[in-house]
């Protein structure tokens, strides 16, 4: 795709003083599609202050010679954390940087900002099997193993250059015949060393970080609900979570006081056990640091 010539993309950073760092590969054109018209401005230094945000970050994570085509920010949720959990709370914890390279697709958690947490993942193009739009605009990845990753608030600027950019990634793949191995189309990467961490594995054979496997954090919010959220630095569902345990401590004390034993036993296994039931489902998606090696 070649929307734009990139040496106009480089003249207009530079006549709006928007330098990117010379140790990565851009491809400007797909970078920034828009440089002309109504608010191209604004645009334009909106995607910069993402790509600047992410930046120390890709230059740890990229490959030798990998070339970033495309950046975005989003949030990403299943249908079941959106049924359970709510629209609201399920992308204030899902904010997603999505990275589209010429080897692969990197998907990096944010805060609401896109400041990076320490949750990544990496999907070859050779384990997508399609790229759709749903009837709302959104951006659906298609896995080879069977699962769906849905993702809303692009741009819509966005939402047209990512499957362009994605479909001429994706060829040229397929032309080199490139098919790394994998343990799973969505790869876990390690928060530490950024290598991969195969499936049902919790540490990182590379550099020894450990992480939170989603049973240690669905007891730890059985126990005290907002706990497994705060292990996982959901900082505003835990504050939420939090308020909403002392009103059922409140109802389990009246019951209590009513002599209703088994009723507020009944009450606190129910609402506990469905926190950490959907707590555990959220934590199994990504990893989350739990110990870092010293360095010697």
């Amino acid at each position: 795709m070649a929307a734009v010539d990139s040496n106009l993309v480089d003249t207009k950073l530079t006549q709006l003083n928007l330098r990117l760092s010379p140790d990565i590969n851009y491809r400007l054109e797909t970078m920034f599609p828009k440089i002309e018209g109504m608010f191209a401005n604004s645009g334009i230094k909106k995607k910069f202050k993402l790509v600047q945000r992410v930046e120390p970050l890709l230059k740890e994570m990229l490959m030798e010679n990998e070339e970033v085509l495309f950046i975005s920010k989003g949030n990403q949720s299943s249908v079941s954390e959106q049924f359970f959990m709510g629209a609201l709370w399920a992308q204030t914890i899902n904010h997603t940087v999505v990275v589209l390279t010429n080897l692969r697709l990197l998907c990096i958690r944010t805060n609401g900002k896109g400041k990076p947490k320490r949750t990544f993942w990496s999907i070859y193009y050779s384990q997508i099997k399609e790229l759709k739009s749903t009837i709302f605009g959104n951006a659906k990845i298609c896995l080879k193993d069977g699962k769906n990753l849905n993702y809303s608030g692009f741009p819509k600027i966005d939402r047209k250059t990512m499957r362009a950019v994605f479909l001429d990634a994706y060829k040229l793949f397929e032309e080199k015949g490139f098919d790394p191995e994998v343990s799973q189309s969505r790869e876990k990467l390690c928060g530490n060393c950024f290598d991969v961490v195969p499936k049902h594995n919790y540490e990182c054979e590379s550099c020894g970080a450990t992480f939170w496997k989603p049973s240690e954090i669905g007891i730890r919010s059985f126990v005290f609900p907002s706990w497994g959220d705060f292990v996982m630095k959901h900082y505003s569902v835990a504050c939420a979570e939090l308020l909403g345990f002392m009103i059922l401590l409140m109802a389990i004390a009246f019951a209590v006081s009513d002599g209703e034993y088994g009723f507020a036993v009944f009450l606190f296994v129910i609402a506990n056990g469905a926190d950490a039931a959907i707590t555990a489902q959220i934590a199994a998606k990504g990893l989350h640091l739990k110990k870092v090696p010293r360095e010697a």
